[in-house]
């Protein structure tokens, strides 16, 4: 294999690598929801490097779409080493496909919370079951402004509403706010911040509680 075939493929597959860990900010959180998983404060890291990550992989992008469109050179002589051999059409359809997929992986954070804050406001408006309201259930308003898409909101809301003692949770992208109903003989608010806070987005009492 020639130098520039493996530099072609390498900065292919660093561009696809380098737009999925761009987007674990969000990916991580639903597969944490799919799979019942009660954590997920590594994607709160990945949200700091993001920037940092779709850099590298546009970059790595850019070059492989040179290293497989670029000219041959002129006055090159047929088997030098400065001839370059004429990439392969299935090379290319590859390359268009790769670029597909880094482009929808790298959107996927601003298309995921479009689609989720749409079917979360359409389940809180007409399906949310009732809350079991008890004598000593007490309601707490919390800001979460760190919270960077939809996923997240919908990772900490399903968190919250497995917890004993939690009667009902409402977390909104949108407002960056989380409205927790809770039994306080079983469950503090301490505890419901604390556990909130292990997912990576840190949580604050709002000023003003009921």
């Amino acid at each position: 294999m020639d130098k520039s075939k493996a530099l072609r493929k390498a900065s292919l597959g660093g561009s696809i690598v380098a737009a999925i860990t761009a987007s674990l900010c969000c990916i991580g959180p639903l597969v944490a929801v799919t799979l019942g998983a009660g954590g997920f404060a590594a994607s709160a890291v990945f949200e700091k490097w993001r920037s940092v990550f779709l850099g590298v992989t546009f970059a790595l992008l850019a070059l492989a779409w040179y290293l497989t469109y670029r000219k041959p050179k002129e006055n090159c002589e047929e088997g030098a080493v400065c001839a370059a051999k004429p990439v392969a059409k299935w090379n290319k359809v590859v390359l268009w496909f790769a670029t597909a997929f880094v482009v929808a992986a790298t959107a996927f954070p601003s298309l995921s919370s479009a689609v989720l804050s749409a079917g979360q406001s359409g389940s809180d408006a007409c399906c949310a079951p009732p809350a079991v309201v008890g004598s000593d259930s007490a309601v707490l308003k919390l800001t979460i402004p760190r919270m960077d898409c939809a996923a997240c909101a919908v990772g900490i809301q399903a968190m919250l509403r497995r917890q004993t003692g939690v009667e009902s949770a409402e977390v909104s992208f949108d407002t960056k706010e989380a409205v927790v109903r809770y039994d306080a003989a079983k469950i503090s608010a301490e505890k419901i911040v604390a556990m909130i806070d292990q997912t990576g987005f840190k949580a604050a009492k709002m000023d003003k509680q009921p």
